[in-house]
């Protein structure tokens, strides 16, 4: 027998479609009970990651001292380095820290890598006196750091509404560029909507969509079948 909705085989006694969910029903066969062909519940084997995660810290300790070894020679002091060490420590965060952590938390980590970003361009501002952190860096970065953290969240925490999260997620990512837009054009005195209309349009348009598939059932399903969403 197989699911009317997605054709996965299942085995006898089944209850349910083990894929999507689907109850498992024929007026003419009398179920009994029997082995489930597929695992009730699956979890992937923990990656080994020990090895990367010392690899690439000794990588990071030898750039860091690299870095300062040639500046202190060259110019007698830290002068560009010291760039070149908030990227290195800003490029740890992201990519080696969360090794060391045996089930890290994306929605944690995500705002701990904006937290470092934010932190970068910070140091940025201050050694150049760009003058541009308030006005510009800090908004945009808090600003996106609040809504992908946010979406990390509702999508890993709310298991239902894919569709409306993935359309709602479009829509407001695309608002957002008027934002953007606003937090240039007052830093740098540019005209406003030269550019940010586009992304409004193009990720609004797309996020309907992704709305329609959750409103009419047959295009959602027609969806799911293809992306298992």
């Amino acid at each position: 027998m197989y699911c009317m909705n997605c054709g996965v085989k299942l085995g006898q006694g089944e209850e349910k479609c083990p894929l999507c969910g689907l109850r498992a029903y024929h007026p003419d066969l009398k179920r009994t009970p029997g082995t489930p062909l597929y695992p009730r519940e699956w979890h992937a084997p923990e990656a080994e990651r020990s090895g990367w995660r010392y690899l690439l810290t000794v990588f990071f300790l030898v750039a860091v001292g690299a870095c300062l070894v040639v500046d202190i020679l060259l110019s007698g002091g830290i002068s560009w380095s010291g760039f070149a060490l908030a990227g290195l420590l800003t490029g740890y965060v992201l990519l080696v820290l969360p090794l060391w952590f045996a089930r890290p938390n994306a929605v944690v980590f995500l705002a701990i890598d904006f937290t470092a970003l934010g932190l970068m361009l910070l140091y940025i501002n201050l050694k150049v006196q760009g003058g541009w952190f308030l006005s510009l860096a800090f908004p945009v970065t808090a600003l996106y750091g609040v809504l992908i953290t946010g979406f990390a969240a509702i999508v890993k925490y709310i298991r239902m509404g894919r569709f409306f999260q993935l359309g709602g997620g479009c829509v407001v990512f695309g608002c957002s560029a008027m934002l953007l837009e606003l937090f240039i054009s007052i830093t740098f005195g540019t005209r406003m909507f030269t550019w940010s209309l586009y992304p409004v349009a193009i990720l609004s348009t797309i996020g309907l969509f992704w709305i329609l598939a959750g409103i009419i059932r047959p295009l959602g399903n027609a969806i799911r079948k293809k992306t298992f969403l």
